[in-house]
């Protein structure tokens, strides 16, 4: 197989699984906590900037994904997994400055929790391992969007940047906000990235006290992010009834 339909397949692959990224780093997460020191978590204190950084680092992946969700239409920038979809070219807003927006906010939000070790080696890992992953995925986009859009897309992609933006190209939307269609895409998203932050940090902590002490006693989480946290459970509940028993989120055309 030549090397281009073989990045195809595994972007395609990839594509399909992409979902479960998240999970693959876990492991490798805690052998970093065993393995290498760590600076959240001394002394019974947690260390405050670490926990600001993750928390700001991740909302603003957040708020990427805010933005290209409020204003996209319906069957473009979405979940799908199965197969690649796309009805018209995004071409306006945050893909005037950068093709991949989705993808950039996904790296910000998962590099969030990483933060939280303080190990910048391990992030350096994580931004490579990320690269390659989706490397391929975007492989197999852009050889559909060719395909489906010829030379309209090709001529976008000569003047918009793959990952890193280019905030001179900026055109607006020709669309407006929607606020219920982007509430209907990105409340998991959110409650995903609070639960990451809450999870992660207190396993580091009761890790870090255990090989202090050789216990595993019960840690205090830290209040910024349990506060976080909580307050995106009870959003995240409210909106998932919503969304599940009323077409309140339901937008024409998103």
């Amino acid at each position: 197989m030549a090397l281009q339909e073989e990045l195809k397949t595994q972007g395609d692959f990839l594509f399909r699984y992409r979902s479960y990224l998240p999970l693959c780093i876990v492991p490798f997460f805690i052998l970093t906590i065993f393995t290498s020191k760590t600076y959240l978590f001394e002394d019974g204190q947690y260390n405050t900037i670490l926990v600001i950084m993750a928390i700001v680092v991740g909302c603003l992946g957040q708020g990427i994904r805010i933005w290209v969700a409020g204003f996209v239409p319906r069957d473009t920038s979405g979940r799908n997994t199965k197969e690649q979809k796309a009805n018209v070219l995004n071409r306006t807003g945050l893909y005037s400055i950068v093709r991949n927006p989705l993808y950039l906010g996904n790296f910000l939000m998962m590099l969030a929790p990483i933060l939280l070790l303080g190990n910048w080696l391990f992030a350096v890992v994580f931004a490579l391992s990320f690269w390659l992953y989706y490397e391929r995925i975007i492989f197999a986009e852009e050889s559909f969007l060719r395909a489906k859009f010829g030379l309209e897309y090709i001529d976008w992609t000569l003047k918009t940047p793959l990952f890193f933006p280019k905030f001179s190209g900026y055109i607006p939307s020709d669309m407006t906000f929607s606020f219920r269609s982007m509430m209907r895409r990105e409340y998991n998203s959110f409650f995903g990235l609070t639960f990451s932050l809450f999870v992660f940090h207190y396993v580091i902590a009761v890790i870090a006290n255990w090989q202090k002490d050789g216990n595993i006693d019960f840690v205090l989480p830290n209040p910024i992010l349990t506060w976080f946290f909580g307050i995106s459970a009870i959003f995240y509940f409210i909106i998932r009834i919503m969304v599940k028993t009323t077409k309140v989120f339901e937008v024409q055309g998103r």
